[in-house]
């Protein structure tokens, strides 16, 4: 009863925090299907929460690959936490994107520039991050700021990112093999969307392996990991789930097709080039979808307090 009682209060809690945050519709459409899975509607947006007592610095969650910004509000506290610590909590309405990410940065940079002139936020302190495709634009945002300087609005003051896939040759790979093992349908379906994708803009990684590392996050084996260096100086927290019977039983997959490999990988390379704030969260188990399905790759694999409590530290430096 308890029990119960516990994820009744936790429900409530939940839907009351998504109540505080204020929808801003952006004059931009959405003719590059940054927001899919609302209809045919055309209309960006983001969704903003102000704190009521000093603002300290500004944090931005970005949705999974598909899913809405609702669902999100459903799965996390952090956004409610960070509220109550002096943070404005922006939520964009970013859920699939292009492959260069550039029009996403573009509607990210407009944001953050309203945020800035209207609250007098330094742009200094910005904490970008999601989970999965949400992960990556924001990994992605901060390297491009530091490759090219001057490029974006700002240089974010840390990342994090739950389960995000970084390196799309290991990608492509994987895809190839959910496909050979022919076992679960979305997944094969996923795999031949993304390698007719890859093929078309990079060819295969076999022929065209430096194409693969420009366009991925992190790339193993190559020199400071392709683009991760230019994370040596951004603090990151990651955070994967362990779950080996999951992947076996429900998917017959591997290690090698766990995004924990290139994630761990990541962040043991940054932290030997000397990046001492680049951590990965290890938690075993702890996925499940907002339907409560068990699945790794899931909002529930972050705790919300632990990662409030390191962009705390963060912006008291």
């Amino acid at each position: 009863m308890k029990y119960r009682l516990s994820l009744l209060t936790l429900l409530t809690i939940t839907l009351s925090y998504s109540q505080e945050m204020k929808k801003i519709i952006l004059k931009d459409r959405d003719t590059n299907d940054l927001y899919i899975n609302d209809g045919d509607s055309t209309t960006l947006y983001y969704l903003k929460s102000v704190p009521t007592t000093e603002i300290k610095g500004v944090l931005v969650i970005l949705p999974s690959g598909g899913e809405t910004t609702e669902n999100l509000l459903k799965q996390i506290t952090l956004h409610h936490l960070a509220v109550e610590k002096g943070l404005i909590v922006l939520i964009p309405s970013i859920n699939f994107g292009t492959e260069n990410r550039d029009t996403e940065f573009q509607i990210l940079d407009k944001i953050f520039s309203e945020i800035v002139k209207e609250y007098s936020v330094s742009k200094d302190n910005f904490i970008l991050g999601g989970l999965s495709n949400g992960g990556m634009i924001s990994l992605s945002y901060a390297e491009k700021a530091v490759k090219y300087p001057g490029t974006t609005f700002l240089v974010p003051k840390g990342i994090f990112a739950l389960d995000s896939p970084l390196d799309k040759a290991h990608l492509y790979q994987y895809c190839e093999r959910e496909i050979e093992r022919n076992y679960n349908e979305a997944g094969v379906d996923e795999g031949k969307w993304i390698i007719e994708r890859y093929k078309k803009l990079y060819g295969t990684p076999y022929k065209h392996p430096e194409k693969y590392i420009e366009a991925s996050i992190y790339s193993y084996g190559a020199k400071e990991g392709g683009n991760a260096k230019y994370l040596k100086q951004i603090p990151l927290r990651m955070y994967t789930d362990f779950d080996v019977e999951w992947l076996m039983k429900e998917r017959h997959r591997d290690l090698y097709d766990w995004n924990g490999t290139d994630i761990i990988a990541m962040v043991n390379l940054l932290k030997v080039m000397g990046n001492a704030d680049a951590n990965v969260i290890i938690s075993y188990g702890k996925g499940f979808k907002l339907d409560g399905r068990k699945h790794p790759h899931s909002w529930s694999i972050m705790d919300s307090q632990d990662c409030l409590n390191w962009i705390s530290n963060l912006l008291e430096r």
